[in-house]
């Protein structure tokens, strides 16, 4: 008789649908999925408790960056911003866009009413993101386009104390010096928000209590 014959061929296992089907999902869900649930998700949408300090930070440089905006936008404020005698210059949002054209930069109507927007809402923001959830993201979201405004504007006065004066129609203009101090005391608010958006949370400290032990 024939010895048994034994099957000496393993069997593989086919990959699963599952598996295959993995490679092929899309990225965008795995993103959504790795945001829900980093481990610094609740760090950025958690509301922080402001200390005293911190509040009138955000409250003097949010009323003062909302009322330069309400200044570029209003027609009574445009000899304090362009500071010219003689210099006849469009009202309101197209005279802040003669400025900006001036100074050289593109689109000056359009960067005018963004500029504007920029101050009155991000100061806004910067008020209103203490009494908010997500207080360090949206601190940070409004001190960082804020701080770009005023380094633009810091670089416009050093040029005038250079000499080179921002000229229109053959005047020179927003020959304040007066403005440097406060743009620069501005751009150190701002960059102190973004190095330290919310206060420091403080751990509770235990007290120990004595109990009175009873003699039996």
């Amino acid at each position: 008789m024939n010895p048994t014959l034994r099957q000496t061929n393993r069997v593989i296992p086919l990959p699963s649908s599952s598996r295959s089907n993995e490679g092929r999902q899309p990225w965008r869900p795995r993103l959504v999925r790795a945001l829900a649930t980093h481990p610094r998700r609740d760090h950025w949408l958690e509301r922080v408790p402001e200390t005293p300090g911190r509040y009138q930070v955000r409250g003097v440089t949010g009323v003062i960056f909302m009322l330069f905006g309400l200044m570029k936008a209003f027609d009574f404020t445009l000899p304090i911003l362009v500071g010219a005698p003689g210099l006849r210059v469009n009202t309101g949002v197209e005279g802040f866009a003669q400025l900006i054209s001036g100074i050289g930069l593109p689109f000056p109507l359009f960067n005018a009413w963004m500029v504007i927007a920029m101050e009155v809402v991000l100061g806004l923001g910067l008020i209103l993101g203490a009494w908010t959830p997500a207080t360090r993201l949206i601190t940070r979201l409004c001190a960082l386009p804020l701080a770009g405004d005023m380094m633009v504007a810091l670089l416009v006065g050093i040029r005038q104390v250079q000499g080179n004066p921002v000229m229109v129609d053959g005047h020179a203009i927003m020959n304040q010096f007066w403005r440097l101090p406060l743009e620069l005391g501005l751009l150190a608010g701002m960059l102190f928000l973004l190095w330290k958006p919310a206060a420091r949370k403080v751990a509770p400290r235990l007290v120990p209590v004595p109990v009175p032990v009873r003699e039996r």
